[in-house]
């Protein structure tokens, strides 16, 4: 069993490899905090526990949450997004972004609850503003994150009602700039102009900013902030992702 030392504290990030989970799992690091991360791919920080775990993957997630025994945050970042028309997207394309933003994070806090609930524990989930705010061309991710708010919601009402001290709560990214946006960007696929032109402060966010602000979040100073969805997104919600 994975247990923290007598003054540390622990998180598990998902995702942790690369984007806003690599910065999340970097920023509780420079804190102090013993870090754990699952990816499909696990990354090159040397101070990360990691673990090669789908969280797509019911009987993998289960197994590796029986390796926990007491967590104090738990990060499920973990996510895919795809740019393909409706009429155009294959059966694999829906699945698989439905079973890894969706359906995995309800593994994920599924099977991490009992360690959460032996710390007192904070959940946080990954929403978006493509979840109220619809791009084309990503169907299934768009739903999937509107579905991730509603998960939140149950979650908090259900783990609260049973008294298990268990915190959950959601952030709302908006355009962050993490490797697979700035790729589209160089490559030609996507305009950074008509990114931009999407914002009312004309400006991106940065994975740190994300990452510092679930880092405040999840400490005793928030502890009101139980089953919303935080928007992290300079302006992008409040304008509607408006052309």
């Amino acid at each position: 069993m994975v247990s923290p030392g007598p003054s540390n504290k622990t998180v598990l990030v998902t995702g942790a490899g690369r984007g806003i989970g690599q910065a999340c799992a970097r920023r509780f690091l420079a804190d102090g905090w013993q870090v754990l991360g699952w990816d499909v791919v696990p990354g090159d920080e040397e101070n990360i526990s990691w673990a090669e775990v789908d969280i797509s993957d019911w009987d993998a997630v289960e197994a590796a949450a029986a390796q926990i025994s007491h967590l104090d945050v738990a990060i499920n970042c973990a996510a895919i997004a795809l740019l393909t028309p409706t009429l155009e997207m294959s059966r694999q394309d829906w699945d698989r972004t439905i079973a890894i933003n969706l359906t995995g994070a309800y593994y994920v806090s599924r099977h991490l609850f009992h360690a959460l609930k032996a710390a007192g524990g904070v959940l946080v989930h990954f929403a978006s503003v493509s979840g109220t705010n619809i791009t084309t061309n990503r169907a299934p991710y768009s739903c999937a994150k509107a579905g991730i708010v509603a998960l939140t919601k149950v979650l908090a009402v259900e783990w609260a009602l049973a008294g298990s001290g268990v915190r959950v709560f959601a952030v709302s990214p908006g355009l962050t700039l993490t490797d697979q946006p700035l790729e589209r960007i160089k490559s030609g696929a996507i305009s950074e102009t008509a990114l931009l032109s999407r914002v009312p402060t004309r400006r991106c966010v940065q994975p740190e900013e994300i990452a510092d602000a679930i880092f405040r979040l999840t400490s005793g100073d928030f502890s009101a902030l139980h089953g919303s969805t935080v928007l992290l997104d300079a302006g992008y919600d409040a304008w509607g992702g408006h052309f």
